[in-house]
């Protein structure tokens, strides 16, 4: 008797579906949605509603969904229980294809109450394609409490993170940035990391503000990967040489805990002070901070760190700057005279002509009357000196 019911919906189905039928489809897949009386009728139902594209039928699955909802508890397990969720999976997923966000609620209901991995990952991605921007918050705590540890049942845990992740990016979020930045690195298969890694750049075009939140608390590989980040977003040039300025500013201050973390702060520093110099001329305020990363960092960085005093082109970086030429002369006429020193004055007076600042001129001055330079060095100074002199 059941399949006899089910075989006649589908033919009324079938019927209603008809050209001569059109302005009736949804009113009457709405009524055979709802005399349906069983999980099995129901579903027949839906399979066949799901595969009309006609947005009037929205409110008639959302009655569904409702109704799925509301005898969760009476369905035993077994093959009855696996049609009840292959059910809500398709009332789920055409609601969020119509964006229907009167089924929010719903949707959210959804993936707080069901036992069921795919189900609950099919209601996250529905909550998403509706823009249900109120259910954010809860859906990224879902997420960051996942991001904590691998769930017991780990692929279960990973269709709900995946779940999360897309609706984390289609909400378009703030306070998803965090736990998918979290999710990038995560316990979660490849599939899910890259897939949070594809949906943060989504998540925030400006992600300015976020970056600098993580810059503020986090690791050295983290802070590097915030700065990338925002390096390699949409926000504007002003924002990044901001959050650069930041990180070098915590590429100082942070106390690493052993090698590795001094290597990733250089890294940091070299990264931040290679914005700051693509971002030309500023006002001075990160010059104290390059100049320290001068003074602790290797021979690379400090290399950098001359070209970021170069192009900043402020009255500030030009005295750290000359501070710089300053000390490598008097370390020479010292006799303390080799490689690296020399091809860090080179350096020093080719970004000293960039900067051409005029706090620069006694500097180059004191280089050009040492004659213990080689000829190389003394061709750089004057070559800054004629830069400093336009």
């Amino acid at each position: 008797m059941r399949t006899i019911r089910i075989a006649a919906l589908a033919a009324a189905l079938t019927v209603a579906a008809a050209p001569a039928f059109s302005d009736e489809t949804a009113r009457v897949y709405g009524r055979i949605l709802a005399e349906a009386g069983s999980v099995q009728e129901k579903y027949a139902a839906a399979t066949a509603a799901s595969a009309v594209d006609d947005p009037d039928l929205a409110p008639y699955l959302a009655d569904a969904l409702d109704w799925a909802l509301g005898v969760r508890s009476n369905v035993k397990p077994g093959p009855d229980r696996e049609t009840y969720e292959q059910l809500t999976r398709i009332l789920l997923k055409r609601l969020g294809e119509a964006r229907y966000a009167n089924a929010a609620a719903s949707a959210m209901r959804a993936v707080e109450d069901s036992p069921d991995p795919l189900t609950r990952a099919e209601a996250l991605i529905a909550l998403g394609s509706m823009r249900a921007t109120e259910y954010a918050e809860r859906v990224a705590l879902l997420l960051r409490d996942l991001n904590a540890a691998p769930t017991a049942d780990k692929a279960a845990g990973e269709q709900v993170a995946f779940g999360c992740v897309i609706a984390l990016e289609r909400m378009r979020s703030p306070e998803g940035f965090a736990p998918l930045f979290f999710a990038s690195e995560g316990w979660y298969s490849r599939r899910v990391r890259e897939q949070a890694e594809r949906s943060l750049a989504l998540v925030l075009a400006d992600p300015s503000e976020a970056v600098s939140a993580l810059l503020r608390v986090e690791t050295p590989p983290r802070m590097l990967r915030a700065l990338a980040l925002e390096l390699r977003s949409q926000a504007p040039a002003a924002g990044k040489a901001a959050v650069a300025a930041l990180a070098l500013g915590r590429g100082i201050a942070y106390v690493p805990r052993n090698r590795v973390e001094q290597g990733q702060l250089s890294e940091l520093r070299v990264v931040a002070m290679n914005a700051l110099a693509a971002a030309g001329p500023g006002d001075g305020s990160a010059a104290p901070d390059i100049a320290e990363a001068y003074r602790i960092g290797p021979t690379d960085e400090r290399l950098v760190a001359m070209k970021a005093l170069g192009a900043e082109k402020s009255s500030a970086s030009a005295a750290a700057l000359r501070d710089i030429i300053i000390d490598l002369n008097s370390a020479q006429k010292a006799g303390l005279v080799d490689e690296t020193r020399n091809a860090l004055m080179k350096a020093a007076l080719q970004n000293a002509a960039v900067n051409a600042g005029k706090e620069l001129a006694p500097a180059v001055q004191a280089v050009l009357i040492n004659d213990g330079w080689s000829s190389g060095v003394l061709t750089l100074a004057s070559a800054a000196q004629k830069a400093l002199q336009k």
